[in-house]
């Protein structure tokens, strides 16, 4: 008797043993009863153990079928799971056989559950959209990086408003789907043309209730005061691993975009997505013995990136072309390991490095950054060298920067070994295991410099990715100048 079988006859005797008797009470933490879909309209009351057991049947399914794992997060299965149950519980006797049941219900659950599946892989490509903040100019021309393409809200707008429509929604809720095309866009002329009034600062009268005016109320809630979207165009996934690879790449998208200002953590702190904004700034009060309140302000309100010059703006984005492309292969293979590039050696350590350096750029505490920013080196290194992960970062900004470990780097006389040494063993490797006796001293410098040095290790290793498309071995890059 599998595991699954076992789970599935679980469910069936729990559901029998409770027939007949009033509907299973709240649990405190319930906000509904528990109830799992008959797929008639009816619903099937059930207990916390039965709702325990359908999620240890999708955590197991998903452990046997190892490829779920990377399209469907262990929520979407047991959704799938929960919906396929109702059905084939229905249409058994509960007074036969318990395994002949069990046999019967997981048969039907794993045909529904398989069929769900191939439908998400084969149709369930989705474009997501982010309401961001990016430059200080509203009309800078549209760009992609990889999947993730930025552009200024209207032109969004415009194009959402007439890339066409194939599907209605009913008043019921049930999709219906035609083989002709039946409007210009998912978004309709009217709420095209009210957003657009909105946006030039034109008050706009209460529409009636529809869905039509429910979809203007959720663009304007997504896109917010925002000047430009964020559009990620992923392949099938299940509805919550989707959304989250989508935040991701959409934030992967973001470092890259950070790299264009020597300080990538300030431009960062403008360069945001409505949906996980965090403002860096706030007013702190503190009080002297004697009675005297202090207040300090601390951070930005900026909704942009520190000001650029245009022109010069423009010119960097073109300058960067090389940079976004690799960056664009390394999210597109995130979202797509197995067919989303040719070298996933290098587009996965790219990948980790961006995710890396993001999270670094945007950590509020300075030790922890530099353990972020060691991390993004790090991974780019492949562990070149064979005596630590120390060595290997040396040995990247040697290759990267052409400059020795003996060469003075600080205005107060360290050498390149010193400063890896003291961000590495003293701000990583103490920091992570506890060991760090300086916790309470300044570290915003030594923070700058390794984010300095990641900065600029990322940039001039996606150029060497980007000048050897035929490579995927982190020492091959190396080996160009002979590290």
């Amino acid at each position: 008797m599998s595991d699954l079988h076992k789970l599935v006859k679980g469910v069936i005797e729990d559901i029998r043993n409770h027939q007949g008797h009033p509907p299973f009470p709240r649990d405190e933490d319930d906000h509904f009863p528990r109830t799992i879909g008959a797929g008639d309209g009816r619903q099937i009351h059930v207990s916390r153990k039965v709702d325990e057991l359908i999620t240890d049947f999708a955590y197991k399914m998903m452990k046997h079928e190892t490829s779920l794992e990377s399209r469907f997060s262990a929520k979407d299965l047991t959704h799938m799971v929960r919906k396929a149950f109702g059905p084939a519980l229905v249409k058994i006797d509960l007074d036969q056989d318990a395994d002949q049941n069990a046999a019967l219900v997981l048969s039907d659950v794993e045909e529904s559950v398989a069929k769900d599946i191939d439908w998400t892989l084969k149709n369930g490509k989705l474009e997501y959209a982010f309401g961001c903040t990016l430059f200080s100019y509203e009309d800078i021309a549209p760009f992609d990086i990889g999947p993730v393409c930025f552009e200024p809200r209207r032109i969004w707008l415009d194009r959402k408003a007439s890339d066409g429509r194939w599907v209605s929604v009913g008043p019921d809720g049930r999709i219906k789907r035609f083989p002709e095309k039946i409007a210009d866009g998912p978004i309709s002329k009217v709420t095209h043309r009210r957003i657009t009034q909105l946006w030039q600062g034109k008050k706009l009268k209460k529409r009636k209730a529809s869905s039509d005016a429910h979809d203007e109320k959720f663009i304007l809630e997504a896109i917010g005061d925002c000047q430009y979207v964020c559009s990620i165009s992923v392949p099938g996934f299940g509805v919550d691993a989707g959304r989250h690879k989508a935040m991701i790449s959409a934030r992967l998208a973001l470092a890259t975009v950070s790299l264009l200002w020597e300080t990538p953590s300030e431009a960062l702190k403008g360069i945001s997505l409505l949906a996980d904004r965090k403002h860096q700034y706030g007013t702190t009060l503190s009080f002297t013995p004697d009675g005297l309140m202090l207040a300090n302000r601390s951070g930005s309100k900026r909704l942009h990136a520190p000001w650029v010059n245009k022109d010069k703006l423009e010119e960097s984005i073109n300058r960067f072309s090389d940079c976004f492309a690799i960056s664009g292969e390394a999210i597109k293979a995130y979202l797509d390991p197995v067919d989303g590039s040719e070298r996933p050696v290098l587009m996965n350590a790219i990948a980790h490095a961006l995710l890396w350096f993001f999270e670094g750029c945007r950590e509020m505490v300075d030790q922890i950054s530099i353990v972020k920013f060691a991390a993004a080196m790090e991974v780019l290194t492949g562990r070149i060298s064979k005596k630590g992960s120390q060595k290997a970062i040396r040995s990247l900004i040697e290759s990267c920067f052409g400059i020795s470990e003996s060469k003075v780097i600080t205005r107060d006389g360290k050498t390149m070994k010193e400063v890896v040494e003291h961000i590495y063993k003293m701000g990583r490797t103490r920091m992570i295991h506890g060991e760090n006796e300086a916790l309470g001293n300044d570290w915003s410098i030594e923070r700058a410099s390794a984010e300095k040095l990641a900065r600029y290790s990322l940039v001039i290793y996606m150029g060497r990715v980007s000048e050897n498309p035929s490579f995927d071995n982190p020492k091959q890059l190396f080996q160009q100048d002979g590290g």
